[in-house]
């Protein structure tokens, strides 16, 4: 369910009261999403705290595969790992310079 920022901050308190019953809810400024309210979980704040910290990896592997499949270079060899890597840090020396 969307949630503009200036609904949230004139009803930030029946918001919160009714999370639990309302579910997670998306928060928008405009038409841009911004975040997400979600409620806590009986499991205790930590675990959803670990939960989303897998979910942000999740989202950062996906990230560089989605990457590696646009570059094509998701079937490089070792050897051209290797040639990538070193490339990298030579041009990363050459910049200190």
């Amino acid at each position: 369910m969307l949630l503009d920022t200036r609904e949230l901050s004139e009803n930030t308190a029946k918001v919160l009261r009714d999370l639990s019953k309302s579910g997670p809810r998306v928060i928008t400024k405009g038409s841009e999403t911004i975040g997400i309210l979600i409620p806590p979980s009986p499991s205790g704040i930590k675990s959803d705290i670990d939960l989303l910290e897998r979910l942000r990896l999740g989202q950062s592997l996906a990230a560089v595969q989605r990457d590696a499949i646009m570059n094509e270079t998701t079937s490089f060899s070792m050897e051209g790992i290797d040639a990538e890597i070193r490339a990298t840090r030579l041009a990363k020396r050459k910049r200190k310079k």
